[in-house]
């Protein structure tokens, strides 16, 4: 995976039924996109914090966005 040109990368980070946070990390670091987009937490399972844990694991590394749930 690493010679993939990847721009945005959508990972789950819930851990439950798909990736934990610390999963998802390892998965972006492979995967090495422009932006990496956290999804799958906070619906059913997961909560923000999942989606803060990623982000913070990867600070200076990888731009994370964490998009803002619609209303």
């Amino acid at each position: 995976m690493k010679k993939l040109d990847v721009d945005i990368a959508f990972l789950p980070v819930s851990g439950t039924y798909v990736m934990t946070a610390d999963e998802a990390v390892q998965a972006a670091k492979a995967i090495n996109p422009k932006i990496a987009i956290p999804m799958h937490y906070g619906a059913i399972v997961g909560s923000e914090d999942d989606a803060m844990k990623f982000k913070k694991a990867l600070e200076g590394q990888i731009e994370v966005v964490i998009l803002q749930k619609e209303t």
